[in-house]
């Protein structure tokens, strides 16, 4: 049997497995026009990807359980992906990574004719961890965005602060603050909220839908106070000023933070690559030395 064909009917059995439930998919045909006008530019992987899994991923979503579902998006969400990507076509996109993943692996396995057990591992690994990966670089995203987001936070609400200490609502000065910061998680995500207000939603539920997707204390904070301000007819101004000094003063916090740690991470690399050559500079003409002098000569 040709060592090409073992990979080949693997590939071919999974992709049939993979697609099998387009047999059974139902005569109802989704629109293209209506798809892309919900969706942010995909990246340049998932548009490669997107004809592959379209109509997969509609029978997929139909026997996806809501909590799973819910799950996924609140995952999407706080990743900035909410309009890239549906929980379903991410399900897809791991499935296709496993196809992917192990259709390499045996590749590599027959075709390099592979006998050695330890790589035969190795090259069987591949195809699990192509299907967690995705999972991880969403989750790895999700970090960089909050990081992120808590950085640019502070401008925001101090800019806001003065936008309405010169006479504009808050809705008028989420404006002006928007308009003023450059393209981010901040920026996209206070352009979601006054969209959700413009289209008739009230501020206290386009507050808490933008906490849900951010899922950060420092917003979940403001998002309490505004909207206690609101219910108790408290100044809003002064609670905007508060919640900016605390931002900053937790920026700051976290600044120091990060200086403190700097010596405890340098501390490794210092003595893996310092220290030895120093011991190495210091240590030689001792060496040398010592063999002029006939110290090592008993051995």
């Amino acid at each position: 049997m040709s060592p090409y064909l073992a990979p080949a009917f693997t590939a071919l059995a999974c992709s049939l497995l993979l697609l099998l439930p387009l047999a059974l998919r139902r005569h109802a045909k989704e629109s293209a026009d209506r798809d892309a006008a919900w969706r942010d530019e995909l990246p340049l992987l998932l548009r490669l990807m997107r004809p592959a899994f379209r109509w997969y991923a509609a029978e997929v979503d139909q026997s996806l359980p809501g909590h799973k579902r819910d799950v996924l998006q609140t995952q999407l969400n706080a990743a900035g992906f909410a309009y890239v990507i549906t929980p379903a076509e991410f399900l897809v996109v791991r499935r296709l990574t496993f196809v992917a993943g192990l259709t390499g692996a045996l590749c590599v396995i027959f075709v390099l004719d592979v006998r050695d057990p330890f790589f035969i591992a190795v090259a069987a690994s591949v195809a699990p961890f192509a299907y967690v990966y995705p999972h991880l670089w969403l989750r790895d995203a999700t970090r960089r965005r909050q990081r992120r987001f808590e950085k640019e936070f502070p401008f925001f609400l101090d800019v806001l602060v003065l936008a309405m200490k010169a006479g504009l609502t808050f809705t008028a000065a989420a404006e002006q603050a928007i308009d003023q910061l450059r393209e981010g998680p901040v920026r996209q995500e206070f352009s979601r909220y006054l969209r959700e207000t413009r289209t008739g939603m009230t501020r206290r539920a386009a507050l808490d839908h933008l906490a849900s997707r951010v899922v950060i204390p420092a917003v979940t904070n403001f998002v309490a106070s505004v909207t206690q301000a609101e219910e108790t007819g408290g100044s809003l101004g002064d609670v905007l000023a508060d919640q900016a000094r605390q931002r900053r003063q937790e920026r700051f916090l976290r600044a120091e933070k990060l200086a403190n740690q700097a010596p405890v991470k340098m501390l490794f690399p210092l003595i893996a690559l310092l220290f030895p050559i120093t011991f190495i500079i210091i240590g030689f003409p001792i060496v040398i030395q010592l063999i002029e002098a006939g110290a090592f000569d008993i051995f």
